[in-house]
């Protein structure tokens, strides 16, 4: 099955439980024509590398064969016409799932008996969600970019002025045709500052309807003087200035800035999220052995688990009762029980351990309780 959206928990659920053979590929892509026949290329060449892996595992050669006919229905489908950054692609005897992403991950190949969801669980708790401005004097448009979709302008929901020239002399009518040009230098600040200003209202306006938390970040694509303008007057949101000229610039080149400044604004948001932790401590309400945190993620007790996503710990976890049993040829544990807390409606957070800096953090795993463990 293609999917060009994030699994839901039930998704990573159905993905963790045990196959006779079991390949994981994770492959980097580029969207464009250009970059088609490298991906696909890439992930032939690790899927013929897993499959030389279950042949000589002693597999018989009809299971093989079943596999590479999983493996030739993708490779034959339209997904190469569709490219994002990344794929997740999972093979099995009875099944095979894609999932086309937009989230940057890394080149990995597994087989064994389960599906290593690392990565795909990463991709689905952290945030790669966020809204953009881009903002000139000859206009301004909003975009939106999610966990599951490139960049892509958004519709707004009202009319508004369209460039600098309307927001100061015109009546308020949206399009992105020529404009007249603010002539003569004295008053251009003014006006300028009056645009920003009208930007910012109307910024304000739609964004209150699709995000009224105010959780997500807005990127800011301007150069000064606007961009300062901008920034004086927007206070309400959370801005990350990205300074060059807009006008010119494509979906995929805005997306791509997002993309590349999201880890940055995550690891602030992990290690702001470990020091609120670490104020728990104290009430018995934080627990950091990986067996304490299985209980507990089966109780439902754990509110926030932060876990280092790419430490391999295998082994069985007991879905009654929460027991942990390591055994090499078990899946990855961290990972099933990260599902789990999803599954009781706790929060996720998977890290890179070099991306955490708070002092409570231990390399692999901590979680917050909702109640003392008895």
């Amino acid at each position: 099955m293609l999917r060009y959206q994030l699994p839901s928990v039930a998704d990573l659920i159905e993905l963790g439980r045990p196959h006779r053979n079991a390949i994981t590929v994770y492959v980097q892509t580029a969207p464009g024509p250009d970059h088609r026949e490298n991906a696909l290329l890439s992930a032939k060449s690790a899927v013929d590398r897993a499959l030389r892996t279950v042949r000589e595992s002693g597999a018989k050669h009809a299971v093989e064969n079943q596999l590479r006919q999983r493996w030739e229905e993708i490779a034959d489908s339209e997904l190469w016409r569709s490219l994002s950054r990344s794929l997740a692609i999972f093979i099995a005897d009875d099944q095979h799932q894609v999932y086309v992403l937009p989230n940057g991950l890394e080149t990995q190949l597994q087989v064994g008996q389960y599906f290593d969801i690392g990565q795909l669980v990463r991709a689905v708790t952290t945030p790669q969600e966020a809204y953009a401005l881009t903002l000139s004097a000859d206009g301004w448009n909003l975009w939106h970019a999610t966990a599951a979709s490139r960049a892509e302008e958004m519709p707004l929901t009202e009319e508004y002025a369209a460039d600098a020239a309307e927001a100061t002399n015109r009546t308020t009518i949206r399009g992105r045709g020529q404009v007249g040009r603010l002539v003569g230098d004295e008053g251009k600040k003014t006006l300028l500052q009056t645009y920003a200003k009208r930007v910012a209202d109307a910024v304000e306006s739609e964004l209150s309807q699709a995000d009224p938390d105010r959780k997500l970040p807005l990127y800011l694509f301007a150069t000064d003087p606007l961009l300062d303008f901008y920034r004086n007057v927007d206070g309400k949101h959370r801005l990350v200035a990205v300074p060059g000229a807009p006008d010119d610039l494509r979906p995929d080149q805005i997306d791509a800035a997002i993309r590349e400044s999201l880890p940055t604004l995550n690891t602030a948001r992990v290690n702001t999220r470990l020091g609120d932790i670490a104020d728990t401590v104290s009430r018995g309400l934080v627990a950091t052995d990986i067996g304490d945190i299985a209980r507990a993620a089966v109780a439902g007790a754990v509110s926030t688990l932060l876990y280092d996503f790419t430490v391999d710990v295998l082994g069985i976890l007991d879905d009654a009762t929460g027991e942990v049993n390591y055994t090499p040829d078990g899946y990855d544990l961290l990972s099933r029980i990260a599902v789990t807390v999803l599954d009781k409606g706790g929060e996720v957070i998977a890290v890179r351990s070099q991306e955490v800096s708070a002092p409570i953090w231990n390399g692999t795993a901590v979680a917050e309780l909702r109640f003392a463990l008895s």
